[in-house]
């Protein structure tokens, strides 16, 4: 059973504000207070620390014996899908920018300009 303390842990791990948490989990943050308070998950139901869990899941955390870690990534073909896809994004929005070189930076004496 996961415990009050993974969940505070998983939160502050992958600096998420309650406030946010609680947004994408569809509930209020008057709920995740309750779940990260001492004793607060028996306080609340099953389905809903299920939910929330899940969430910090997919946000990266793992949930231990008796604690919390970010996940690893295995998957290395999407890490490189990811990757790549923000690498052209970038180059779409440097498409047309004039290109910088030493000359516009370093004057004759080679200083800066």
């Amino acid at each position: 059973m996961i415990t009050s303390e993974q969940i505070r842990a998983a939160r502050a791990l992958l600096r998420i504000e309650q406030d946010e948490l609680a947004r994408r989990a569809r509930i209020s943050a008057t709920t995740i207070r309750r779940i990260e308070a001492v004793d607060g998950i028996r306080h609340v139901s099953v389905i809903t620390v299920g939910n929330v869990k899940h969430i910090l899941e997919e946000a990266g955390a793992e949930f231990i014996d008796d604690g919390v870690r970010r996940r690893a990534i295995l998957d290395t073909e999407a890490a490189y899908r990811t990757l790549r896809s923000i690498a052209e994004r970038s180059a779409r929005l440097h498409r047309g920018l004039p290109s910088v070189t030493d000359a516009d930076l370093y004057d004759d004496d080679g200083l800066p300009a």
